[in-house]
């Protein structure tokens, strides 16, 4: 996961996240019952932009206890 974030510039995240990525990430451990759809729609961002900044292929592949790098918003 750190060597995908590492290799994205602020010009690609700003891409992913349709402009509205302030630089700053934060780093979340998800818990049990929680998915990328429900982690998007509580940091207001997107499944897409969760995904690409964690190098996640599919959402199958999150599970409780993932360490995960969510952007924070302008």
């Amino acid at each position: 996961m750190s060597e995908k974030i590492k290799q994205m510039s602020d010009q690609e995240m700003e891409r992913i996240s349709g402009g509205a990525y302030t630089g700053s990430v934060f780093a979340y451990t998800v818990q049990e019952g929680e998915n990328l759809s429900i982690l998007a729609h509580r940091y207001g961002t997107s499944v897409s932009v969760i995904a690409e900044l964690n190098g996640i292929k599919s959402a199958k592949n999150v599970y409780a206890g993932m360490k995960l790098l969510i952007p924070l918003k302008a």
